[in-house]
């Protein structure tokens, strides 16, 4: 079983003098509580991530971490709560989307992950939003599966228009370029596999 690490945890550290908590996330699960805490009182939890999220009790966009390339001007944020059991739930309705640079320039596309290996995942999940003149050229280094949440969601490939609808489900296969397109604005739910799919998958050049 993990160990549960808590705002009551981070003070009773704090208070034993200790200013650095080891929570390995293969080891330990530490709630959003604990991470107010920890920043409040200036204690470090070292979750093993290589961004480290001292003190941070909100979600960042690890799409834009992993590549400093495509780092967001606004990374967003979503509340998590985090179950003993390990089992997180992310709050919908705390959910802000970041603005995600990594596509190029002049583009406004709204991303967060809100699932992410920091949490112990081995598929990084998340949601993404955009509206037509902001479609995007991009090349998987990863598998990616994504459910159309709002609007129309266009998978540009080899000269075809593969096109998905609210409740639809896409699979888009490991390797592909692709250009991600829209009619007008679509709002989308992903996961990828494996959970870092910021250190294989980059802007691609528009397919012709």
């Amino acid at each position: 079983m993990k160990r549960l690490i808590t705002d009551d945890t981070v003070t009773a550290e704090f208070k034993a003098g200790r200013r650095q908590i080891a929570a390995p996330s293969k080891d330990a699960v530490v709630t959003p509580a604990a991470w107010s805490k920890a920043r409040e009182l200036g204690v470090v939890i070292d979750d093993g991530s290589t961004a480290g999220r001292s003190g941070s009790s909100s979600a960042t966009s690890s799409r834009s971490k992993a590549a400093p390339k495509a780092a967001p001007s606004d990374a967003g944020r979503a509340t998590k709560v985090v179950d003993a059991s390990g089992v997180l739930v992310v709050r919908g309705n705390s959910v802000q989307l970041g603005n995600f640079t990594g596509a190029g320039p002049g583009k406004h596309i709204g991303l967060l992950d809100v699932v992410t290996g920091a949490d112990g995942s081995p598929m990084t999940a998340g949601i993404m939003s955009f509206g037509a003149a902001d479609s995007f050229a991009w090349s998987l280094g990863y598998d990616e599966i994504d459910l159309v949440l709002e609007g129309v969601l266009q998978i540009q490939i080899d000269g075809r228009t593969v096109e998905g609808r609210a409740g639809d489900v896409l699979y888009i296969p490991k390797g592909s370029t692709i250009v991600f397109a829209t009619p007008n604005r679509t709002k989308v739910f992903y996961v990828t596999h494996p959970a870092d799919w910021a250190a294989t998958g980059n802007a691609a050049r528009p397919q012709k």
